[in-house]
């Protein structure tokens, strides 16, 4: 017994060696499939990258110089725990190099460093402890000992999924895979194209906020949802979509019902038209909070109906404290009276229900669908830092009380008729440091209504025509905006029945060329204060110089902007306290406030500006 009992042991210990050998790894290790166009490098002699994965020892990779390194993009994240590699002329020379992870592409972590080869042509193991979250793995060499050369005949990466994942490559699975998710579940979609006659459904379905469930396509872009398939997410929470492509016809894309902590992000937006009403995108139902919209693609769209939609729970209430950001919005036409916004945030049932959404950091290019690219229906959301460039119409609030609009730029070119910029009803909203610059239509407008709603604004028994009306104007505060080159500035009033009341203007700039600089529209007990205007009629009304002072603001050109130049009379100049005015366009903060939207910097790079499409959509950092 005591001999079997040695011998045994002996055994055990036999396994924990074989165990500790490098490149031995986990049972579940795989090899990593990485198709050639997921291999880069820093440079090549003509022997070019993706050789590294054809599986022949007799192509290479080479590059000459300390430093130079081949990437491979595994296409999602991993876990990575040996890779094997084979060198040209491995059995004459040694070679040195480091082995790199990251899991997006910029920042890398060293798995192991000063790695050296054996005098070997065949592929050898180079094991290191194992690195989760891993999507791409890149060596950095460090030439040979004979040569400045680095060249590598293959390369392969061994690891295994994270736990969790779920692989698909037909509609079924994926059905099958959403049928199947909890808390944890990433299902990867390989390219290809998923279709159905009817739509993908999540339906009950709840992660957590540090383990949500992921809907991903493999490569971004690559699996595609077609023909008479969509999205449909009910009655969950802290689900996320990511990177995919729609492309479907007849049906909203993704329908976000009764959700709540959804996410849908870096995802292409370019339904075929069907010549009718189609929404792309809509959030409603009862207890929907905390969704997220963001870096994704929509375009191009013509069929009318909203691109996106709050439709309410059917209640009175709009969703609340999502988010919609970074989002690329372009090419929406053509135009048409009504009926075609891009993002319309509420309805005129649910207008006096408080969403505190917030609409930021996106870019409308082109955005050419109807009057109001921005709708706003409801009450206590904020507009800022978005960039509207070269479309025609503008943000609206149309319905609901205590909106904010700041930070925005609202940049036409002069010559596309009805470029607009921020026109409102309804009770306590602010419209602050938003730049309008070359805009053909109504630069700011605070309208008159033809119902008025009260000094409160929630009368009692609303009729739904009384909620579908142009509601009368109360205590609206326009401060620090600057509008140039614009075919009109400030105007107050129109000539519907209920002007707007207890309203203020202060601090704005107007520099335009022609029209009325700050024109009162109607009578109103309006206050004016600490205003510029240049260049044309200042004002139709009689307005002292404290009020509207008429001086050339002295601008200077700064990142194609008109900013205000050192020698500028608006410097210091802001009257008044408008106490939520603590930054500038630029997002600097102000001190001694200056008149106008810029406050004067000798800096030429700011946080907030104008968006380029680079910044925004699934590209975006």
């Amino acid at each position: 017994m005591k001999n079997c009992k040695n011998a045994f042991a002996a055994f055990l210990c036999l396994l924990l060696v074989f165990a500790m050998l490098p490149g031995i790894g986990n049972a579940a290790d795989i090899k990593l499939t990485v198709p050639a166009s997921g291999v880069t490098a820093s440079a090549d002699d003509g022997n070019v990258p993706a050789n590294v994965v054809d599986g022949s020892l007799a192509t290479r990779w080479s590059a000459s110089g300390d430093g130079q390194w081949i990437q491979l993009d595994l296409g999602a994240a991993k876990q990575v725990s040996y890779i094997k590699m084979a060198f040209q002329s491995g059995s004459t020379r040694t070679f040195t190099f480091d082995i790199q992870t990251s899991a997006n592409g910029s920042a890398f972590t060293t798995a192991q460093s000063g790695v050296v080869s054996s005098l070997n042509d065949s592929l050898q193991t180079f094991d290191f402890p194992d690195v989760s979250g891993v999507r791409y793995v890149r060596i950095v060499g460090h030439c040979n000992s004979v040569s400045l050369w680095n060249s590598y005949t293959e390369i392969e990466i061994y690891g295994s999924e994270p736990s969790g994942v779920v692989n698909v490559s037909t509609s079924a699975q994926l059905q099958d895979a959403i049928n199947h998710a909890s808390a944890g579940t990433t299902i990867v979609l390989a390219n290809g194209t998923y279709t159905q006659s009817s739509a993908f459904v999540v339906s009950g379905k709840n992660g957590t906020s540090g383990s949500p469930i992921t809907i991903k396509a493999a490569n971004q872009g690559q699996a595609i949802i077609s023909g008479g398939a969509a999205l449909q997410i009910s009655n969950s929470s802290y689900v996320t979509v990511e990177g995919l492509k729609f492309t479907n016809s007849g049906k909203t894309a993704v329908l976000l019902d009764g959700s709540n902590h959804i996410r849908i992000t870096r995802n292409k937006f370019a339904l075929a038209a069907t010549g009718g009403d189609l929404i792309w995108l809509q959030v409603s139902g009862a207890n929907s909070n905390h969704n997220q919209i963001d870096r994704n693609d929509f375009g191009n769209k013509t069929d009318t109906a909203p691109l996106i939609t709050y439709q309410g729970d059917g209640n009175g209430h709009i969703s609340q404290y999502d988010v919609i950001e970074y989002n690329y919005f372009h090419d929406v036409g053509p135009w048409v009276d009504n009926g075609k916004e891009t993002i319309r945030l509420g309805l005129s049932g649910i207008s006096l229900s408080d969403g505190f959404n917030t609409i930021q950091y996106n870019l409308f290019e082109n955005t050419d669908g109807e009057p109001e690219i921005v709708s706003v229906k409801s009450s206590n959301n904020t507009v800022r830092y978005n960039t509207f460039k070269t479309s025609q119409g503008g943000v609206t609030s149309r319905h609901g009380h205590f909106n904010s609009f700041y930070g925005n730029f609202f940049l036409g070119d002069g010559t596309e008729p009805k470029e607009d910029g921020i026109r409102i009803y309804g009770n306590d909203h602010k419209i602050y440091n938003n730049y309008m610059e070359k805009l053909t239509g109504k630069a700011i407008l605070l309208d008159s209504g033809d119902y008025d709603g009260g000094s409160s604004g929630h009368p009692s028994n609303p009729s739904s025509s009384d909620l579908a009306a142009q509601w009368k104007i109360y205590r609206a505060q326009v401060v620090n905006n600057t509008i140039v080159d614009s075919a009109t500035g400030i105007i107050v009033g129109s000539g519907k029945t209920y002007a707007p009341q207890d309203s203020r203007v202060a601090n704005n700039i107007v520099r335009n060329s022609g029209g009325t600089l700050y024109n009162e529209a109607a009578t109103t007990n309006t206050v004016f204060e600490g205003n510029i205007g240049y260049g044309s009629t200042l004002n139709n009304k009689s307005r002292t110089s404290a009020e509207i002072w008429n001086t050339n603001p002295l601008f200077t050109t700064v990142n194609g902007l008109q900013k205000l130049s050192s020698s500028s009379p608006a410097i210091d100049y802001a009257k008044g306290t408008y106490s939520f005015v603590t930054t500038d366009m630029d997002g600097e903060t102000r001190s001694v406030n200056d008149a106008g939207a810029d406050e004067r910097s000798s800096a030429t790079s700011f946080a907030n500006h104008p968006l380029t499409a680079a910044e925004v959509g699934p590209s975006a950092p």
